[in-house]
Parts: C-alpha cells; sequence; structure tokens
C-alpha cells in the first residue's frame, strides 16, 4: 500500500511541519515530485507529492491560492515548500485555502534536502514500486503477444485491462483512429479534446487534461500524424506520467504496424484502380473486388485532383485509413485519382490533405466499378474547369458546358466543327479572330467595350466580327449562333487548360 501524508509527518528524521489542509492526511503518495515549474500540473497524473523551493514560489496572494487550487485539481497528494532565506511569505488567506481544500500545505526546514524526502517515499513504496514495474513488464508483453498473434484481442483492448480504464486514440481534433477494436470518442469527449488542445495552444504538455467531467487524461504518441492516446476513467494514482509514457510507446508500436498493412493495401488498391479505370477486370470481378475493400458503388464518386505533392497523396492514405473510410487511390503522372465515398466527411479532408490550391474534379455517382472508365473522362474533364470554379473543385454536370459535352473527344469535335475555320485561318495569317471573338462575347456584344478591351477602335471589332461570321457561317445575332460559339469558346479554353 503507498506512503500517506500522514506517514511523512510521523517520520521525525523529515522534520515536515503542517501548515493547512489537515483533512487531506490521508491522501495517498505515489511518488515525490520536485518541481519549481509554475504549471507542473502540465506533467502531473495524481498522487504526487510536488516539492517546491520557497524562494520560486509566487508572491501574490492570489498567485498562492490560484497554485494550490490547480494542484489540488490535479489530484497531487500535496505540496512541500522547502524553506529558506528568500521564501515570500503566505498569506494567511492562502493557509485558509488549503484548509478548505482539504489540500496538505506542509513545510520541510531548509536542512532538509529534497532527496531526503524522495527517498523516503520511494523506500516507503518499495513494493508499490515492484508492482509498477510489473506493470511496465506486462505493458510490453501485450506489445508482444499482439504483434505475434497469440491472443485474439487488440493490443488497445489488452491495455485496457491492465490500466482499468478505457483508451482510445485520437487526433488533435478528436477524430478516432479507427485501429481495430479502436473506440470512437463521443461527440462530448471530442468537444472537450479539442477545447484542451485548443487551451494548451496547441503544445501538448507531458500529460493533458481533458475535462469531460470524468476523469480524462492524454499522451502525445509519437506516430506519422499528431495522435493522442485518451484514457477514460484513470484511477488516480494507479496510472502514473512514467507508465503512460509506456503506454504511449505501446501504442505507437501498434501503430507502426498498423501502418506497415495499411501501406500493402494501398498498394493492393492502387493496382486495382488501374485495372478498373483500363477495363482489364471482367464485370463479375469487378464487382467482387470493389465491395470486398468495403466501397458501394451506388454511394461513391471518382475524384482527378491536380496539385497534389506526392506528401498529400500520403497525408490523404494516413488521413481516411485512420478514419476507417474505404477508398482505392492511383497516381498517373501529374493526376491523382480517388474513388471515395460521396460523403461530407471524405471529401473535406481530400480538401484538407491535397492541400487549398490542388484543383479537383468530381464524376457522377459510380454506379457500377464497371462504369470507372467513363467515370475517369467525367473527372477529368470536371477538372478542366475546376481552375475557374469556386473552390477550385468542380462536379461534372454542374455547369452548362459539363452537361452538354461529355468528354474531352467530344469537346475537340465542337471546337473542330464550330471554330476549325477561325483557328486556321488565325494560324495562316497571324491573326486572333478567336480571342476577338471571346472579347466580344464577354463584352456583352459591346463593339466600344470589346475595342477598349483589345486596344483598337470599335469599327475593327465590326469587322472582324463580320469575317468570324463569313468564316464559321454563323450569325452573331442568332441566339442559337451565340450559344454554339460561346460552347466552342469554353470547349477549347478547357482543353487548351488541359
Amino acid at each position: 500500500m503507498s506512503v500517506t501524508v500522514a506517514d511523512l509527518l510521523a517520520m521525525p528524521r523529515l522534520n515536515l511541519t503542517l501548515l493547512g489542509g489537515g483533512a487531506g492526511r490521508g491522501r495517498t503518495i505515489s511518488w515525490a515530485h520536485p518541481s519549481d515549474l509554475d504549471h507542473p500540473w502540465d506533467w502531473l497524473t495524481g498522487g504526487e507529492l510536488v516539492l517546491r523551493n520557497g524562494e520560486t514560489l509566487p508572491v501574490e496572494r492570489a498567485e498562492q491560492l490560484a497554485y494550490l487550487r490547480r494542484l489540488a485539481e490535479t489530484g497531487a497528494a500535496g505540496l512541500v515548500i522547502g524553506a529558506d532565506p528568500r521564501t515570500p511569505e503566505l498569506h494567511p488567506e492562502t493557509l485558509d485555502g488549503a484548509e478548505g481544500l482539504g489540500f496538505p500545505l506542509l513545510w520541510v526546514p531548509y536542512g532538509i534536502g529534497f532527496a531526503t524526502l524522495a527517498k523516503a517515499v520511494a523506500d516507503a513504496n518499495s513494493q508499490e514500486n515492484a508492482a509498477r514495474l510489473a506493470r511496465t513488464e506486462r505493458i510490453y508483453q501485450a506489445v508482444r503477444d499482439s504483434l505475434g498473434g497469440r491472443t485474439r484481442r487488440g493490443l488497445m483492448s489488452l491495455l485496457e485491462r491492465e490500466l482499468r480504464c478505457q483508451l482510445m486514440l485520437v487526433d488533435a481534433a478528436g477524430a478516432p483512429m479507427m485501429l481495430d477494436g479502436g473506440r470512437t470518442p463521443t461527440a462530448s469527449v471530442a468537444a472537450a479534446i479539442r477545447a484542451a488542445v485548443a487551451e494548451a495552444g496547441g503544445a501538448i504538455p507531458g500529460v493533458l487534461r481533458i475535462g469531460t467531467g470524468t476523469a480524462a487524461l492524454a499522451v502525445q504518441v509519437p506516430a506519422e500524424e499528431p495522435t493522442l492516446l485518451v484514457l477514460l476513467g484513470a484511477q488516480p494514482g494507479w496510472v502514473d506520467a512514467a507508465l503512460l509514457q509506456h503506454v504511449a510507446t505501446a501504442a505507437a508500436v501498434e501503430i507502426a504496424g498498423w501502418s506497415m498493412r495499411r501501406g500493402y493495401e494501398r498498394r493492393m488498391g492502387a493496382e486495382l484502380l488501374s485495372q478498373l479505370l483500363d477495363e482489364q477486370l471482367d464485370p463479375g470481378a469487378a464487382e467482387l473486388q470493389f465491395t470486398a475493400i468495403g466501397l458501394t458503388a451506388s454511394e461513391c464518386v471518382l475524384l482527378a485532383v491536380h496539385g497534389a505533392g506526392q506528401d498529400g497523396d500520403r497525408d490523404l492514405h494516413l488521413g481516411l485509413s485512420r478514419r476507417g473510410l474505404p477508398y482505392l487511390l492511383l497516381r498517373r503522372g501529374e493526376v491523382l485519382y480517388a474513388v471515395l465515398p460521396d460523403q461530407p466527411g471524405a471529401l473535406d479532408l481530400l480538401r484538407d490533405r491535397v492541400g487549398a490550391e490542388a484543383r479537383i474534379g468530381v464524376s457522377v455517382v459510380l454506379g457500377s466499378p464497371r462504369r470507372l472508365a467513363a467515370a475517369r473522362r467525367e473527372a477529368d474533364w470536371a477538372l478542366s474547369v475546376a481552375r475557374s470554379a469556386s473552390g477550385r473543385l468542380a462536379r461534372y454536370g454542374d455547369q452548362v458546358s459539363l452537361a452538354l459535352l461529355r468528354d474531352l473527344d467530344e469537346a475537340r469535335v465542337v471546337v473542330d466543327r464550330t471554330l476549325g475555320a477561325l483557328l486556321d485561318y488565325d494560324r495562316e495569317h497571324g491573326s486572333d479572330l478567336v480571342g476577338s471573338l471571346s472579347v466580344f462575347l464577354t463584352s456583352r456584344r459591346s463593339w466600344q467595350r470589346a475595342g477598349r478591351a483589345l486596344g483598337v477602335h470599335k469599327q475593327t471589332v465590326f469587322y472582324r466580327m463580320r469575317r468570324v461570321e463569313q468564316l464559321t457561317g454563323r450569325n452573331l445575332a442568332e441566339t442559337g449562333d451565340l450559344a454554339e460559339l460561346w460552347v466552342a469558346l469554353q470547349a477549347r479554353a478547357l482543353l487548351t487548360d488541359r
């Protein structure tokens, strides 16, 4: 059983004096923690006896009270002040505060070193320390059993049994990492995690306390992406800061193995998507393999992404995998193709991981994996207009030009049929009748505005448009002819972007 504050007070050689908080004499002490930090609770898990040099104490009454209160809220066993000639006065309100909190406030003479106190706690807790070492060994044995396949229970489940609390792996926003058998935080817990991370300014301390109304702690896990190991319902004194670091290391090993498995699955998925895009699988095999991944064709779209670097590919893979979202990824040249569920969470994650500057084209819903070749043409076509689209993202069929033209091949046909004579004339004469037509139409067919935009007299614009009518066989006064010319100009602009 752990030593208590009363036990230390009963040791004459320590010469401790209780200044206040006598109601907390029965508090158990897991270990002695010397610290002159202003925020030692960032490294405490509960049960620690905090040792602080007197000269580093806050001077103001309000600061002394706040310091005591925060230690008490953290679950510390008590505070020992090491007296020295420069120790500031302890205000009467500070002593009254310790009494009201039932938080032991102790005084140790200048001649008794903190090492003596720490050794006294360690000696008294020798049996408890042996038990802690045994728990540490069992944690790493659980890692070995999990990696060696000697248990059907996942590592997180084994660790929960050892630590007597619930465990979950999340990112800084509270989104879960869906390891096999991993827990998902409730909405309130996720919100509390976000609030705690924000309060810490993004710099995760040794132990992050989460205000969920239940005992909740978090510790950072070394992983490819920012990861927190959250403990819910942890018993004070059962899990200390040192043990938490061992648990975080165990979780990191599990994540590394999980990432290797997901990397293999990603490569297999890329090969499958390549075969589907090139129509190399028979319909039955395509349906079977597509469904085996967890994708539902009636709920999925194909996305074409331009401008995402290789790091963006990797970040997207990790983000989707961690959230348990099914996907297929394949890079061909400068374009990354992704099959994803057509839902905000997946699309928002893709946008976040590939960057705001990347262009994204989205096909219509697949309906069947056999339609992926056609969906690729749709996504490519949508990608062509994404540069000028809101958010640099375009969906096939959302704009008139996309609805009228089904793919790039059809766009070329329209350009050749409608603007071919103009393009030939411009090449032969070094002119730019196509550009003049585009400016004239975007200027609402105003001779004056078009002339100013082109830097020529309005009569020159009039002459050029008459020449356009002669070469194309279209009448700029006819609505139907105008619409045909406008769509052809848009198709040419898109093909030029491609």
